[in-house]
């Protein structure tokens, strides 16, 4: 079997890995026997086939032991490709210091790096006992425990490989012709830098990652450019030759010779935050950072928006309008509804939300107007896009004027320098809703049909005309065509806003939510529970505040109740509203009449408390005290109606009839509203 002898100067782990490294190109098939020369005496001789040594000076030193000076070969070793990825990122001119074991094993790194292609960068030779205050980066192979202690940055390339002339010497010398050896030294040298190729034929893979980050960069509709610490372009995509319309490659072009003075002194600044320029009639958004690597500045990144000055207001702008609010809460899933006739409400909703006409949404105070209008815009294609809301009722007129419209700097006293933008401005791409519509003063309902109608706003103080790609939604409490009759509201804007008409139902016409709604409202953390005689209680309620009162009245029993509520737990205004029983009254009046029905309650209550039960007889007895002409079945039907409106409960029996705590409140209500008036 052929054998191979490798001198090195000292028991490391070198000799483990330069084995490693023989065996993948030759495994099994040849001994690898290893010496060293301190250990050497004059009476050892070397007689493997091969000799292998580092460097010259231990070929000199190592031919005293050898019968054949013919047999040695000084290894050349190079490093792996993926290795030297880190060096490539380096900025140029960089200061790196190269340390390895001893000058010469330091000096043969440093000439293997500029052999093998590593020419861009000030490679500093490590010399022991020097001082490298200067230097922040150090390139070392496997020898990382000389390098100074203040280099934190270390890209350690590993021992170096045996290189493929290295590799043809030794077959050659040993005349080995196995065809499987050739064919693994032919895969070995696709993972190593060779010096006969260097790094051009090595960066195949690169070359495949860079395409493939070109196109990356190019499907950007955001021009980028990447510079040197000197403004020479390195990177840039098409982007960015569109939109200063650049004709040719620009890699190692200066930035003067692309760009006039005014623009150059813009780009010349450290740094560069969202900054406008106008360029040939075209504006353009700025962003310019930085770029390092290592600690060491490797040069400037540059991004370049393109944009309309609408364009350009609405990237500056929509930050500010996040802060501010300008954004929806609300769409169509969380609508809590068990109602027929709101489910189509939400149903027609939906449909019009696909389209981008004028949606006029009616409803009375407190039936969620606002929530409609915030889903509608959330289910239409608008919906990344901005949600303004202005009460047309909450400003003075000149205020509304300004809030809408925007106005230039020094346009009035008190207005900004800068200016402002308008709600129709801010609301651009997205959906402006106009609630209280109603409320509008004639002056700015001219203005509005304008806007409308020609999609333009005009700032006050200003002559210039703004483009506008808004939806409007409007929303009113009030009977919009009873004001066009009398004047109040204009006629044309009228028809101009009522497009897709959307009625929200008061609450007292979908009853089948106020539970639901009260249940929704409640703390959840307190497990309250309402009484059957509250929820009939709840649900005769007109609701004259809809869902906005539904909320007070959760708050209030979630605040003061923990467990069961009963009819004298609710807020004493329900119990005490104007309009509770003028059904209940009409009809009784009309039936049996009102003192009647109040004095036998009367009667029923006063017995009661005094634990005595009575029943229709003795009913009849005590009323004819106070009607002679009463009669028991007009008593009958005097129960049965008190009985429907849950004002009286009677039994069968002993028990009678008893006054419920509904029929207590009605009769404090009777006595406060109607037994003072004539009967």
């Amino acid at each position: 079997m052929k054998s191979i002898a490798v001198i090195i100067d000292l028991k490391t782990g070198l000799e483990t890995f330069l084995r490693n490294n023989l065996k993948i190109v030759f495994e099994n098939q040849v001994d690898i026997h290893f010496y060293y020369l301190n250990l050497l005496t004059d009476d050892v001789y070397i007689e493997e086939d091969v000799v292998l040594v580092m460097t010259e000076e231990r070929a000199v030193k190592a031919q005293k032991y050898l019968k054949d000076n013919k047999a040695i070969i000084v290894l050349r070793r190079t490093v792996k490709e993926d290795a030297l990825y880190p060096i490539f990122k380096i900025p140029p001119k960089t200061k790196v210091l190269v340390v390895n074991d001893t000058v010469e094993t330091t000096l043969e790194t440093v000439t293997l790096l500029y052999q093998i292609g590593i020419d861009h960068l000030n490679l500093i030779p490590y010399e022991s006992g020097m001082v490298y205050e200067d230097i922040n980066i150090a390139i070392t192979p496997d020898v990382v425990r000389k390098v100074p202690a203040n280099i934190q940055n270390i890209i350690d390339i590993g021992n170096r490989y045996i290189d493929m002339t290295s590799f043809i010497q030794i077959i050659d010398k040993l005349k080995i012709t196995d065809k499987e050896i050739t064919k693994k030294l032919i895969d070995y040298t696709e993972s190593i830098i060779t010096f006969e190729s260097g790094i051009k034929s090595q960066i195949r893979e690169l070359y495949i990652k860079n395409e493939q980050l070109d196109t990356v960069v190019n499907l950007s509709n955001e021009g980028i450019m990447l510079t040197s610490n000197d403004d020479v372009i390195l990177v840039f995509n098409e982007t960015l030759l569109k939109i200063f319309n650049i004709q040719q490659d620009i890699v190692g072009v200066h930035l003067d010779a692309l760009f006039n003075v005014d623009t150059l002194e813009i780009l010349n600044r450290e740094t560069l935050n969202e900054e406008l320029i106008e360029y040939k009639d075209k504006f353009v958004i700025i962003n310019k950072t930085r770029t390092k690597y290592l600690g060491e500045n490797y040069g400037y990144y540059y991004n370049f928006q393109e944009v309309t000055y609408i364009k350009t207001l609405e990237q500056n702008l929509r930050k500010k309008m996040r802060n501010k609010g300008f954004i929806t809460r609300y769409n169509f899933e969380e609508i809590i509804t068990d109602s027929s006739v709101m489910k189509s409400c939400i149903e027609l909703a939906k449909k019009i939300a696909n389209s981008d006409l004028t949606v006029f949404i009616s409803g009375e105070s407190g039936t969620g107007k606002e929530l409609l209008a915030q889903s509608i815009h959330n289910e239409s294609s608008r919906g990344y896009h901005p949600f303004i809301a202005a009460n047309c009722a909450a400003f003075a007129e000149n205020l509304l004027e300004s809030e809408l419209f925007g106005y230039e700097g020094g346009a009035f006293t008190g207005a900004l320098k800068e200016g402002k933008a308008g709600m129709f401005e801010l609301a651009n791409n997205g959906s402006i809703f106009l609630d209280e519509i109603g409320d509008m003063p004639l002056s700015l309902q001219t203005r509005l049909l304008r806007v409308l109608q020609e999609r333009q706003v005009m700032r006050i103080g200003s002559q210039r005309v703004i483009e506008i790609n808004t939806r409007v939604i409007v929303a009113t409490n009030k009977n919009l065509y009873d004001m066009v009759k009398k004047g109040t509201f204009r006629e044309d804007l009228y028809y101009r806003i009522n497009v897709l008409p959307l009625n929200i139902p008061p609450l007292r016409q979908r009853k089948a939510d106020i539970l639901p709604l009260l249940e929704h409202f409640i703390d959840k953390g307190k497990h309250i529970a309402l009484s059957d005689e509250v929820k009939q209680f709840l649900l005769r309620y007109s609701w004259p505040g809809n869902i906005r009162e539904v909320q007070n009245v959760a708050a209030y029993i979630g605040i003061i109740h923990e467990r069961d509520v009963y009819l004298n737990d609710l807020p004493y205004y329900l119990l005490d509203k104007g309009d509770e029983f003028k059904i209940e009254v009409q009809e009784i009046k009309e039936t049996i009449g009102l003192k009647r029905c109040y004095d036998l309650m009367d009667l029923i209550l006063n017995k009661n408390v005094h634990g005595r039960n009575i029943g229709r007889q003795g009913l009849e007895a005590l009323l004819k005290e106070i009607y002679s002409d009463i009669s028991e079945g007009e008593i009958r039907r005097i129960l049965n109606v008190l009985n429907q409106f849950e004002f009286v409960m009677s039994y069968k029996g002993r028990k009678g009839s008893v006054v419920t705590e509904k029929g207590k409140i009605f009769m404090e209500w009777v006595v406060k509203k109607e037994l003072r008036q004539p009967n």
